[in-house]
């Protein structure tokens, strides 16, 4: 399914991402900038996603912007009535 801007991530979106940890599926729950290791300021994705080994059987990751196309990030769902007025991130 193809969006009008396929390189932007809105809090809320349906995501889908490939991990160590095999394919995930999870919700952008918070998007904030913040320093990587090198020392540049950058924008982190934090993405909710069920977990069965979890006690409370959901976890939370954090991934860096910039490490998005390697792991072939897809924003799989979008309500577009309630993303209008929430914060965007472009993805390189």
């Amino acid at each position: 399914m193809a969006y009008p801007n396929t390189n932007t991530i809105l809090i809320g979106d349906r995501v889908r991402y490939e991990s160590a940890a095999g394919t995930i599926h999870g919700e952008v729950v918070k998007i904030m900038k913040d320093w990587n290791a090198a020392g540049d300021l950058i924008d982190w994705i934090y993405v909710e996603y069920y977990n069965e080994k979890s006690p409370t059987k959901y976890s939370i990751v954090r991934l860096a912007d910039t490490a998005l196309p390697m792991m072939k990030f897809v924003v799989t769902f979008r309500d577009y009535d309630i993303q209008v007025a929430l914060k965007e991130k472009e993805v390189a």
